[in-house]
């Protein structure tokens, strides 16, 4: 069977429109602080160890 290319075209487009994609839910604001807040203490422990390495005399 020979297509034409606006044939396929509009094939394409009917197979596009059917397989539409879900959209986009964003994230609940407790997910955004609670990724804040474990952001925070990774940083903190990476520097109190970096301070610790540095200034620690036994």
């Amino acid at each position: 069977m020979d297509h034409t290319p606006e044939d396929l075209e509009h094939i394409s487009q009917a197979q596009a429109d059917e397989t539409d994609t879900p959209h986009y839910t964003p994230r609940p604001r407790s997910h955004i602080i609670l990724a804040w807040i474990l952001v925070a203490v990774v940083l903190f422990a990476f520097l109190g160890t970096c301070y610790w390495l540095a200034f620690y005399r036994p």
